[in-house]
C-alpha cells in the first residue's frame, strides 16, 4: 500500500504558493495609477443659440396657447419643447439632467417670456411643464 503523505504535501505547498500569490495581488491595486471612482456626469452646457431658440418658441407660442387655454396650452407646450429636443440634442441631454435647467436658461435670457408663459400655462414653473419629456 502506497502513503499518500508525499501527495498531500505537494498539494498542500501548492495551495499555499496560490494562497500567498492571492493575497500579494489583492493589494496591488491601490497604486495601480487607475481610477477607483466611477467618473461622475456632468451637465451639458446649452448654447445660447439653443436658449435663444427656446426663448423664441416660448414668445412666438404664447398668443396661441393663451387663445386654446391651458389645459390643451399645456399639451401644446409639450409637443413644441419635444420638437425643440428633437432638433438639439444637448438641449434633450441637459433637460435629462437638470429639468430646472429650462427655468435657469429662459430667467437668465428671457425672463418676461418665461413669466408670460408660465401665466398662460398656469404653471408654477417650466420644469412641471416639461414632466413629460
Amino acid at each position: 500500500m502506497r502513503s499518500t503523505t508525499p501527495r498531500r504535501g505537494r498539494m498542500t505547498g501548492a495551495l499555499l504558493v496560490l494562497a500567498v500569490a492571492a493575497l500579494g495581488l489583492s493589494g496591488c491595486g491601490g497604486d495601480s495609477g487607475y481610477e477607483t471612482q466611477e467618473p461622475q456626469p456632468s451637465a451639458p452646457i446649452m448654447s445660447q443659440e439653443t436658449v435663444n431658440d427656446l426663448c423664441g418658441i416660448l414668445d412666438a407660442q404664447k398668443g396661441t396657447w393663451k387663445a386654446i387655454g391651458p389645459p390643451v396650452a399645456r399639451v401644446a407646450f409639450d409637443g413644441a419643447m419635444r420638437l425643440w429636443t428633437i432638433r438639439d440634442g444637448v438641449a434633450s441631454a441637459a433637460i435629462s439632467y437638470d429639468r430646472h435647467i429650462v427655468d435657469t436658461v429662459t430667467e437668465d435670457t428671457c425672463p418676461e417670456v418665461r413669466t408670460a408663459t408660465l401665466d398662460v400655462l398656469e404653471l408654477p414653473d417650466l420644469k412641471t411643464a416639461i414632466a413629460g419629456l
